[in-house]
């Protein structure tokens, strides 16, 4: 059987860009964070044409195909998990399209290129693809997953960003979705229904990006508060003044992920690290001079210091960047990180810590936590650091106790990673029956054959069904 499909499918894509499941380079089957998974073999097609013609090849062969892009999600969507089954489908060939409209300011691009390389290209026309991140993922990727970034604050995420795009459904029907206009409501915007469905709707091959200016000048400040009661005052003080459209970041950062951004260095603080900090960026288009951000940034935290603001460190803009890029890896040097991507109401985002860091310090002493985040979008990582040693904790025992907090006080289970493996079946614990009925009667309209992917939205049990099925 193999042999016939693979046969096939280097007839598709050229023998070059189709490799047996033994053969696959690790990387693209080793996600970041988990263990590896396995496949019956690794296709890479160049057109939307090629694309298209594996969906029908593997409708023939009984294959499940899984979309994955530059492989940096954090949920394992673009992870295959079966040697015999998984056909895995990497976009990286995938780069037919890049058309730059400076009138329009929208660029129509193929899902294979890489952020960086969009934004590189861009540059010099003094514009940007605005979802900034810290890791470079493929266009498609971020599209599949709806993206948010540090600076969804301003710019929102990627479905905010996204005029159009071009998919493979699942009977190899190629669909331009949207005509990459900033206003129609000519029918239903059906590209919205594929952006952040993971891979589960159809394959994204192409995509109508809105562009923005890039900022002449930016300000950024560390600011250790004077306590936790004093984090959103200050957000509701900055976002109620005149700075509030210059403010493009306002992230949150806890006593242990600074530690494990400084990592052994000095502290950027005169004195200790504080238990909570903020990292506040400005952003314009208008030059210093006629803008001076960094005056205005000083001059609102002066007016909050001794009252919400205990220090502030301003004018070292990337240092502070790079000791909040900076966390992640140093606590992965600590120990295993158990990483939840979640997001609340501002409201409750103190309470939830308060709660989740006394159930924590209850069921699993252990877990030590080190958040940090989008605190200005609702958005909070979550990270625990579980010490090398240890005993693996009940991981879904674990995650079921902090979701349900999570749940209790409004939030979402998945803030912008998305739904894979990773959080499956959080997605079918905390999602509404009637929602998970309607969202499995879309797959079937759009995946009719169940060929894609490894998310299903649907009920569980169709899951179960359906898998039995392939």
């Amino acid at each position: 059987m193999a042999s016939h499909w693979l046969a096939a499918a280097q007839a598709i894509c050229g023998a070059d860009y189709v490799v047996d499941g033994p053969a696959i380079e690790p990387r693209y089957l080793e996600p970041a964070r988990y263990a590896p998974g396995c496949a019956a073999g690794l296709v890479r097609p160049a057109t939307g044409e090629q694309v298209a013609a594996l969906v029908r090849l593997c409708i023939e062969h009984a294959l499940v195909l899984v979309p994955q892009g530059a492989h940096t999600g954090l949920v394992r969507a673009g992870t295959p998990t079966d040697g015999e089954r998984h056909l895995l489908l990497s976009t990286d060939r995938l780069r037919e399209v890049f058309e730059f409209d400076p009138l329009d300011r929208t660029l129509r691009v193929s899902a294979g290129y890489r952020l960086s390389e969009v934004n590189e290209r861009l540059a010099e026309h003094g514009l940007s693809f605005a979802v900034d991140l810290s890791a470079d993922p493929s266009i498609g990727g971020m599209l599949a997953h709806n993206t948010g970034g540090t600076r969804m604050l301003r710019h929102g995420d990627v479905r905010a960003n996204v005029l159009g795009l071009t998919a493979v459904l699942g009977e190899g029907q190629v669909l331009r979705l949207g005509r990459g206009l900033q206003k129609d409501n000519a029918g239903l915007a059906l590209q919205q229904l594929l952006i952040g469905s993971s891979g589960a709707l159809g394959i994204v091959c192409e995509a109508v990006l809105r562009l923005q200016p890039l900022p002449r000048q930016r300000a950024v400040a560390l600011v250790a508060v004077s306590s936790l009661d004093a984090v959103f005052p200050l957000y509701q003080q900055v976002m109620g003044s005149e700075l509030a459209g210059l403010v493009s970041a306002f992230e949150g950062i806890s006593r242990p992920a600074l530690e494990a951004g400084v990592r052994g260095g000095r502290s950027p603080f005169e004195g200790p690290l504080p238990e909570y900090a903020l990292l506040i960026e400005l952003a314009s288009e208008l030059p210093a001079a006629r803008l001076n951000l960094n005056a205005l940034l000083l001059e609102q935290l002066e007016q909050a210091f001794g009252t919400l603001v205990a220090d502030a460190v301003v004018g070292a803009d990337e240092a502070i960047w790079g000791l909040r890029h900076s966390i992640s890896e140093g606590l992965r040097e600590q120990g295993r990180v158990i990483g939840f991507d979640i997001s609340l109401p501002r409201r409750y985002f103190m309470r939830f810590r308060a709660e989740a860091s006394a159930w924590l310090a209850s069921e699993f002493p252990p877990a030590r936590v080190a958040d940090f985040g989008h605190l200005g979008d609702g958005g909070l990582h979550f990270n625990l650091v579980w010490p090398h040693g240890e005993a693996p904790p009940d991981a879904q025992r674990l995650r079921d106790g902090v979701y349900a907090i999570v749940a209790a006080l409004g939030g979402s289970f998945s803030a912008e990673h998305g739904v894979g493996p990773q959080v499956q079946d959080s997605y079918w614990a905390w999602t509404d029956p009637a929602v998970q009925a309607l969202s499995g009667a879309v797959e079937r309209v759009f995946d009719p054959r169940d060929i894609f992917g490894t998310t299903c939205f649907g009920p569980k049990n169709n899951a179960i069904v359906l898998s039995l099925r392939r």
